[in-house]
């Protein structure tokens, strides 16, 4: 399926907004559609769009994770509609890029596998009430001041300010979910939404 296939809309959804006091996100470098693993080191193309919970999940890691939206006998995220998504960890891809555009922030919950914003606070797990179990590597994502324009980028993405998910805004507000209970919640720096622009398409190789 294309990058868009998890979009109804990039509609202006309501947002709730609430400021957050947060360090300084120089947010950047990304992902893209492509297959369930690694394309090459430095790079993992495993990353999925949830049409459940509208949140971005490590897909192919022992099992389809924890969503928020969960009845008793089906608790996974799903890939059905999806794009496919590649972000660049710490080690960066040199083979490709000399250099590595945006903030090295992004892992993903080895409980829930949600894809998630370290923060020097607590976060939320559906599955673990001491938060997000990370993953040991790090990934780089874009945002749309300092986006690398050699690969195609997909709009709509945010940070919710309560449990740290990265999701997509652009099916609606009303149709996210956080492990709160409630919708997301948009992470705000000076009344601005923080945006995300993760890459999709194939990698390169």
């Amino acid at each position: 399926m294309g990058g868009d296939a998890n979009k109804n809309t990039h509609g202006n959804a309501p947002v709730h907004r609430r400021s957050l006091l947060v360090g300084a996100l120089a947010l950047a470098s990304g992902a893209v559609l492509g297959g369930a693993t690694a394309a090459f080191a430095g790079t993992n193309s495993a990353f999925r769009w949830c049409r459940r919970c509208q949140g971005m999940w490590r897909a192919g890691a022992g099992d389809n994770g924890h969503c928020p939206v969960h009845h008793w006998w089906d608790h996974s995220h799903y890939v059905d509609g999806s794009g496919v998504y590649w972000f660049v960890d710490q080690w960066g891809d040199y083979n490709h890029d000399r250099s590595t555009n945006g903030y090295l922030g992004m892992k993903w919950c080895q409980t829930c596998k949600a894809a998630y914003f370290t923060t020097p606070g607590p976060t939320l797990c559906p599955n673990n009430s001491k938060g997000h179990t990370p993953s040991s590597e790090t990934y780089y994502v874009e945002d749309p001041r300092d986006f690398n324009p050699k690969y195609p980028h997909q709009a709509g993405w945010r940070v919710c300010q309560d449990c740290f998910v990265y999701f997509f805004i652009g099916n609606g507000l009303s149709n996210t979910h956080c492990a709160t209970g409630r919708w997301h919640v948009p992470l705000t720096v000076n009344l601005r939404e923080v945006e995300m622009l993760p890459r999709h398409g194939n990698p390169p190789f």
